[in-house]
């Protein structure tokens, strides 16, 4: 059996020598899960941002008493579009119980890897899983519950045969950015949106009524919203510097309550391997989120879960 150390190890090698190298970042994002395909050989030189993660994050509990505010009014007109993201993120944490699944894709060049991933939430116990399958496949799961995080880092969807690894909370945050038991990968504020242009191509920044609820658009700046990100794609793929971003932008459904229903990412970045070769990918990762329990409980590491779709 293969431990979380040689796991990435595996990784790296299959990035050198397949003849389109494929590197997988595994995200985020509560979810949101990145990939992605190295299809040319560079040598880059890495321009490395270094971020103050805290000078850039919403005031989520300043942000939460005005929803309460504007939920009492009826009237939402006051909250600008990081915060209603950030509010629905914040509501779906609260619940007691709760799933989601994303299903997306990356690709450079003609190689395309398919992105899988789902998250669970039972009282304070956290999951999550994050799949890419194509020329390299890999499989992981993680769960948190007290102090602890566990993952199961492997390469086949055998969960329970993987070797195990316990960290600390803390630990796996420093690792990955975040904790499994937070849903938002990326740094969402006033602070973080790219201002005067949409090089992503999708809507501009703003809220739009839809469908009895709202559909907020997101352009961020690609430097500071990633700041957490990257540390989950450079742990999870073995790189040898954190991937830079080009643009990132989300689009986030939310219902007339601003509780979560449907998140998709699209982003372009460029990754390098430990062993200097390096390419430009795009991805795009759709989420839906379920506010109750997963079907069939929360999971073990062997559970056999609800095959994904297609799409979502």
């Amino acid at each position: 059996m293969k431990t979380v150390e040689s796991v990435n190890k595996t990784r790296s090698h299959h990035g050198i020598a397949l003849v389109w190298p494929i590197v997988l970042a595994s995200a985020a994002v509560l979810g949101v899960v990145g990939g992605f395909v190295l299809a040319k050989v560079l040598k880059p030189d890495t321009t490395q941002y270094v971020v103050d993660e805290d000078a850039y994050v919403i005031d989520i509990e300043t942000t939460m008493k005005k929803y309460q505010a504007a939920k009492s009014k009826g009237d939402y007109s006051s909250l600008s579009a990081p915060e209603m993201i950030n509010i629905g993120f914040e509501l779906f944490g609260q619940e007691e119980s709760n799933y989601s699944m994303g299903v997306g894709f990356t690709q450079a060049a003609m190689v395309k890897q398919v992105i899988t991933a789902r998250t669970a939430k039972e009282g304070n116990r956290y999951f999550e899983e994050s799949n890419s399958s194509g020329l390299v496949n890999l499989y992981d799961r993680m769960f948190q519950e007290g102090d602890n995080t566990t993952l199961y880092w492997g390469d086949n969807p055998d969960y329970a045969s993987h070797t195990p690894e316990t960290i600390t909370n803390e630990q796996y945050k420093e690792k990955m950015g975040r904790y499994v038991s937070v849903g938002l990968s990326y740094i969402v504020s006033e602070k973080t949106l790219l201002q005067g242009s949409s090089p992503s191509g999708d809507p501009p920044t703003g809220i739009y009524e839809e469908n009895g609820g709202y559909r907020v658009e997101v352009e961020l700046d690609p430097k500071t919203s990633t700041a957490r990100y990257q540390k989950q794609m450079q742990s999870i793929s073995n790189l040898k510097n954190r991937p830079t971003f080009d643009w990132v932008h989300l689009t986030v459904t939310l219902d007339k309550d601003l509780n979560l229903v449907r998140m998709k990412s699209h982003e372009r970045y460029f990754a390098t391997t430990s062993a200097g070769v390096g390419s430009s990918c795009t991805g795009e990762l759709t989420n839906v989120y379920f506010h109750v329990p997963m079907p069939g409980g929360y999971p073990n590491p062997g559970s056999v879960l609800e095959a994904f779709p297609k799409s979502l």
